[in-house]
């Protein structure tokens, strides 16, 4: 077992093998979670008791907040209302995140993802069709008809997933009856 050395928000700044004595806030945490935490160049939190990565932590203090802001709230409908502006929040968030595709960062802003249907265009004319192409990473690439195509294919089904997960919130959000089932809620 090691332990965790954190921020008041849980956020972890060290990794020690003794339990430290004037650390204000530690928590305990499994040499395995440790591993993950010290080989890894990404923030790690501590919420809860559960290892988060940077984007999970932000994540569960945003709904943390939001969920403080339904309880605040006027009514249900006030409720359903501020959870379904944070979950068109989230699903853009999703959306213009990017994703990797055939090991390729691809950036899936609305002006790349414009960029990507207008070669998939070409690249359906043009069976010999080829671009240099500039990568999330930032570097660059050359990519032919098949690979402009599949990536375009790869980026559809994305967006499909980020507004369907978007929808079925929603269906979750209009069938709550109360303030508990509204905070149940998740993405």
């Amino acid at each position: 077992m090691k332990y965790a050395i954190t921020g008041p928000r849980g956020a972890i700044f060290n990794i020690v093998d003794t339990e430290p004595t004037e650390a204000p806030n530690y928590s305990e945490i499994s040499d395995a979670d440790a591993a993950t935490v010290q080989a890894s160049e990404d923030r790690f939190f501590i919420i809860d008791g559960i290892l988060l990565t940077q984007e999970e932590g932000f994540q569960k203090m945003r709904r943390s907040f939001i969920d403080e802001k339904i309880d605040n709230s006027a009514d249900l409908d006030a409720g359903k209302e501020i959870l379904r502006d944070h979950f068109a929040e989230r699903r853009y968030d999703f959306e213009v995140g990017g994703i990797v595709w055939n090991g390729l960062d691809v950036r899936t802003d609305r002006f790349t993802v414009e960029r990507i249907y207008q070669a998939r265009f070409l690249a359906k004319e043009d069976a010999a069709f080829t671009t240099d192409w500039k990568l999330g990473n930032g570097t660059f690439m050359t990519i032919d008809s098949p690979t402009i195509i599949g990536l375009s294919d790869a980026v559809t089904a994305h967006l499909k997933e980020a507004f369907t997960k978007e929808k079925v919130a929603n269906g979750s959000i209009d069938a709550a009856t109360t303030v508990a089932e509204l905070k149940a809620v998740q993405w």
